[in-house]
């Protein structure tokens, strides 16, 4: 049995801005790992090793589709972690589509991720307000600017695209509206699966 982290007070305490009002139980119960296909079972495996959390939910419950989580996942490492945009960049994003779609799971997911990747805690407290704006540079609030109006709006304000151009390349750009409905559409099926946050350290 794999031993759990000791929790970090700072971390949970960030997790927890984003509270857990799931009205079910998991629609679809995550495969155990030795049910799943090999990639999913080494991802899912290695990740919980990494994390101290065991075999993530979303990709256990995932990987009973191998194929198109095979897919998923290769589309999904080109945006995070081997995207063109900064680690901090791209956490910082993520971050604001969890909040904004109300994605317990993946808030939770990525709060301890964003703060190794060098996000603020003050930074990540302000991504639950309204419109944060406080605390990031010109180009954090571009990113900030253009997830919130594809969000919102499917598409960029005038004003908005004139911050994007001013401080993001035309491949960076791409890839942060890839990056938002990317996790936007996870949102939508984490979900619809109802998939559970991992318990325990974080």
């Amino acid at each position: 049995m794999s031993r759990r982290r000791a929790r970090d007070p700072r971390t949970a305490a960030l997790q927890a801005l984003l509270p857990d009002a799931r009205a079910s139980p998991p629609r679809i119960l995550p495969a155990r790992p030795r049910e799943l296909r090999p990639l999913a079972r080494i991802v899912a495996e290695l990740t919980g090793r990494l994390t101290g959390l065991g075999p993530p939910n979303i990709f256990t419950t995932l990987g009973r589709h191998p194929r198109l989580f095979r897919a998923w996942l290769y589309y999904s490492a080109h945006l995070m972690p081997f995207g063109r945009l900064p680690r901090r960049e791209t956490e910082l994003v993520i971050l604001r589509v969890a909040w904004c779609c109300g994605s317990v799971y993946e808030w939770r997911q990525h709060v301890p991720l964003a703060l190794r990747a060098g996000l603020g805690a003050e930074q990540i407290e302000a991504l639950a307000g309204q419109q944060p704006s406080s605390g990031f540079t010109d180009r954090q609030r571009a990113l900030l600017a253009l997830s919130d109006d594809l969000l919102t709006r499917r598409a960029m304000s005038e004003p908005t695209w004139q911050s994007v151009r001013a401080v993001l390349s035309d491949r960076e750009v791409i890839e942060a509206c890839l990056l938002t409905g990317h996790y936007q559409g996870l949102a939508s099926a984490i979900g619809g699966l109802a998939i559970e946050p991992e318990t325990g350290g974080s």
